[in-house]
């Protein structure tokens, strides 16, 4: 097992954990985060206090909000993770399978990019 798989392992705990320190301390300072610019907080978002910052407004669109990998594949500069992305809002709920590419440089995210059905979580927010 690599560096990178035991960090983006560790990141995906300190995330369901709420733990925000130890999540910010496995981002580089001027890392890149890649979602759906259809979503709020979506599109590209640059530094690890501005990532940071828009995972700590997650409650103010979910009532629920869940990421649970089940799979993380080890591609050294990058790792990959499969699962299923769970989630609560005005509009209801949904549940759809996710694909996140986390590239590492010093053991530290320096770009993430996150897929998953931005159609079910947009219609899930009302």
């Amino acid at each position: 097992m690599s560096d990178n798989l035991d960090a983006a392992k560790a990141a995906y705990e300190a995330f369901t954990n709420g733990d925000m320190e130890t999540l910010k301390g496995l981002f580089a300072e001027d890392a890149e985060w890649l979602s759906s610019d259809e979503l709020p907080l979506g599109g590209t978002t640059t530094g690890r206090d501005a990532i940071m910052a828009n995972f700590g407004q997650l409650p103010s669109y979910w009532s629920e909000f869940s990421v649970e990998p089940s799979e993380f594949i080890d591609g050294g500069e990058w790792v990959t993770v499969h699962g299923t992305q769970r989630g609560a809002g005005k509009g209801g709920s949904f549940e759809c399978p996710f694909a996140h590419l986390m590239r590492f440089s010093d053991g530290k995210v320096v770009r993430g990019e996150f897929y998953n059905d931005s159609a079910k979580a947009k219609a899930a927010l009302g």
